[in-house]
């Protein structure tokens, strides 16, 4: 795809380029140049399948192995494990699987046997992207937008997924039909046009016009929350130069589906115009068929992640930004009369990048694929100690965030000790 052709994609779905509303104290808690994307494998993804296999071994209540795949042909790369992609199934021509692992293991955190409580999509996309099952919270992604991101224009970008953000700042939703290139170009017919609906001197009064009067509504406007709205919009008027920075950014082809939204979270990242990123990928719901669609769709997820990564080093930002891949929830031990995997709260979180301390494994899932206790200091087995939950994720990623104590920490609690997950 043509880059003016993707951004013919982008506009009409309610692209927002605005400022949030946020307190200073939580303004000023987290890095701006520190850059933060959630990628969600959408439906419930399948740990086993992936990064917490268990193989063919039959289960002890007779229901069947975990896994179709041979417990032998499990591999192994540094500390870390991983499924084959299995051979009973045409692979495609990328195995993304024994590619992805080697590339990126030294930077790799894996959290297994994490318990979302829940095999509710909705309840599992919530508590697995803001820490907190209940309604009303905002994402951490929208979080950590709004404490660093209050005067950039794309604060948070989002592809779908779990994006609430209880009006902290607004999201940037950058996929369904429109013209985005229109935003950034304005004054022309079409993007590298040399022809123009004004002279620039005549099109410069007209914006100038336009920001004035905005600004004298804004500092007329006695409701707050009136004056907040129109401040959005005088940034958005006011914003063509940084739109064209992402578009100077952007490759001169535009890739398809997860490494588009990847191109574009790394080119607003670069151009300084986006804190936070949600990529968004699904077909994760294998209820039938799951060896052969699952696996498919773990190739795609892990090839979008690789790409999003080359984006990042491409654009000079890799060294600043972190990864965390998730999903609702994970997939049942055993197959159901369809070949399929139905819904299970036990599920896996993998984290990379800045901050992130690689090549490791926490948190173990028994032969059954239950979640089993660690031990709260050393994170080690320990049949007295705690299950890890999204909440304790959560808790350690507002630490390494710099939000943790801040204002909007404390507005939205997450109610549990925190745990060594990230030191």
């Amino acid at each position: 795809m043509k880059r003016r052709d993707l951004f013919k994609a982008f506009a009409a779905s309610g692209l927002a380029l605005c400022l949030p509303s946020i307190s200073l104290q939580a303004r000023a808690a987290a890095d701006p140049n520190r850059f933060w994307v959630m990628v969600n494998a959408g439906g419930g993804w399948d740990p086993t399948s992936l990064c917490d296999p268990k193989g063919n071994v039959e289960r002890s209540d007779g229901r069947g192995p975990v896994n179709n795949f041979s417990a032998a042909d499990i591999r192994t790369t540094g500390g870390l494990r991983y499924a084959p992609y299995p051979s009973t199934i045409t692979a495609p021509a990328t195995d993304m699987f024994e590619s992805f692992f080697s590339r990126h293991a030294g930077r790799l955190l894996v959290i297994n046997g994490v318990d979302t409580q829940t095999n509710s999509h909705t309840v599992g996309n919530r508590f697995t992207w803001s820490g907190k099952s209940d309604m009303g919270h905002p994402s951490f992604a929208a979080m950590v937008a709004a404490s660093a991101g209050a005067t950039k224009p794309m604060a948070y970008i989002s592809n779908g997924g779990y994006d609430f953000t209880d009006g902290l700042v607004s999201a940037s939703r950058v996929s369904g039909s429109g013209s985005f290139s229109k935003l950034a170009y304005p004054n022309e017919p079409s993007p590298g046009n040399t022809e123009r609906y004004f002279e620039d001197d005549i099109y410069a009064r007209v914006a100038q016009s336009q920001a004035n009067r905005l600004r004298q509504l804004r500092d007329d406007e006695v409701l707050l929350k009136r004056r907040q709205k129109i401040q959005e919009l005088l940034s958005a008027r006011t914003g063509d130069g940084n739109l064209q920075e992402i578009v100077a950014k952007l490759p001169s082809r535009i890739s398809n589906g997860l490494r588009g939204q990847a191109e574009m979270a790394a080119a607003a990242f670069s151009a300084g115009l986006a804190v936070s990123a949600n990529l968004n990928v699904g077909g994760f719901d294998t209820h039938g068929n799951h060896d052969q669609s699952h696996s498919n769709s773990l190739n795609t997820l892990l090839d979008g992640i690789d790409h999003l990564w080359t984006e990042l080093e491409r654009q000079g930002v890799a060294d600043q930004t972190t990864v965390v891949i998730g999903s609702d929830f994970g997939r049942t031990p055993f197959y159901n009369a369809n070949r399929g995997k139905d819904h299970w709260n036990v599920t896996s979180v993998m984290l990379m990048g800045a901050g992130i301390r690689g090549n490791r494994v926490i948190g173990q899932t028994s032969a059954l694929y239950t979640a089993m206790p660690v031990n709260a200091q050393t994170l080690q087995p320990d049949t007295s100690g705690v299950i890890i939950t999204p909440a304790h994720i959560h808790k350690s990623l507002r630490r390494l965030a710099g939000l943790a104590g801040t204002e909007i920490d404390q507005r939205y609690p997450v109610a549990v000790d925190e745990l060594p997950l990230l030191s």
